[in-house]
């Protein structure tokens, strides 16, 4: 006991003397910008302008916007006006006429009240990708093939002032198999693969939309008798909105109620009529070749846009620190000079697949 307590007392003292030192912050407020740059496209998000507040204020998260901050947006030569959206506070868009080009470099000014803020983001010069197939897989010792795909099927072009993913080739169909080499966790068997020079990226983001994800039909039963029409009473049905009644809902739902599914994509959302859905689309983000398309990136059958996003060391660098977000303490590494917020680039490429039920 003796050796014990001349351990505990410098102990004691140590954690004392750190808490006496630990400096005091004081708040101080200022402006938030969040904006994203298209390259090869018009400004299409919204930027969106509002302040800090403390902690201690007792304010609504809608009256932080800022609807009358002049925005500017300037690639040395050109200074491009960003107008407030009208009846959308603290929201801004510049002319849709003006093409954010690829590997230039824009400056970022926001001022209100005496306030500025800048940044300066540099938007990517290139997404490019392709698919290949892989012998590389085996499930329960059988060799899996895994073909390529067709990614080049998508032109862009502009119809009547909006920019459009038009499909222009072959649009192949993969199947969304279920055994458990394909639906067991991040690392299961994928169903195609997606290659990139990883060298010329920072992060990659990937989206998967589902086109038909709001598609409504019946819910879908067991053909026990093969007569191709439901016996009512005599053949189950997948409820999925728990009403016991067979009736409509979300019918290209990837409906999967088991264990492993709900431990990788979390329980499903429900709906005013207790329909299950799940957020459209589907966001990840990758700094590695080639990219495994599992099951993970694919909650609903049916038509699917696929979008390759490269970023700017901007957007790397913001999301390093804490991509969960699950330390509030940690602030993202901003790019905004006198505020907080990101302002960032992409460079995106498209193209379409279909995600077709195992028969």
């Amino acid at each position: 006991m003796r050796k014990i307590i001349p351990l505990i007392l410098p102990l004691v003292w140590l954690i004392t003397a750190c808490e006496l030192s630990s400096p005091q912050v004081s708040y101080v407020q200022r402006l938030v910008v969040f904006g994203n740059l298209n390259a090869g496209l018009p400004m299409v998000d919204t930027l969106f302008v509002s302040r800090s507040s403390s902690i201690e204020e007792n304010i609504e998260a809608d009256s932080l916007y800022i609807a009358a901050a002049v925005v500017t947006i300037s690639d040395g030569d050109t200074t491009l006006p960003v107008p407030p959206v009208p009846g959308r506070p603290g929201r801004y868009l510049a002319d849709p006429g003006f093409i954010f080009q690829p590997g230039v470099s824009y400056r970022l000014q926001v001022v209100w009240q005496g306030d500025t803020v800048t940044a300066v983001t540099t938007t990517p010069e290139k997404m490019e990708f392709s698919s290949t197939a892989s012998d590389a897989y085996v499930c329960d010792g059988v060799p899996i093939h895994l073909d390529s795909i067709n990614v080049h099927n998508v032109s862009l072009q502009n119809v009547n002032g909006t920019f459009l993913p038009l499909p222009s080739g072959r649009i192949d169909t993969v199947v969304y198999r279920t055994a458990g080499c394909f639906t067991e966790s991040f690392a299961s068997i994928p169903y195609f693969l997606l290659n990139f020079n990883a060298e010329d990226y920072n992060t990659v983001r990937i989206l998967s939309l589902a086109l038909e994800a709001d598609t409504k039909g019946l819910e879908p039963y067991e053909d026990l008798n093969g007569n191709g029409s439901w016996e009512e009473g005599a053949e189950p049905f997948v409820d999925y909105n728990r009403n016991g009644v067979r009736d409509s809902t979300y019918i290209n739902l990837i409906y999967d109620t088991t264990f492993t599914s709900k431990a990788w994509k979390g329980e499903y959302l429900r709906d005013e009529q207790n329909n299950p859905y799940r957020y459209n689309p589907f966001v990840w983000a990758v700094d590695s070749s080639p990219i495994p398309l599992t099951w993970l990136f694919f909650n609903y059958y049916g038509l699917h846009l696929m979008v390759l996003q490269a970023t700017d060391g901007a957007y790397t660098e913001y999301f390093s620190g804490d991509p969960s977000g699950t330390n509030q303490y940690l602030l993202p590494d901003s790019n905004i000079e006198g505020g907080y917020g990101l302002f960032s680039s992409t460079y995106s490429s498209f193209f379409y697949v279909y995600i077709k039920p195992e028969d």
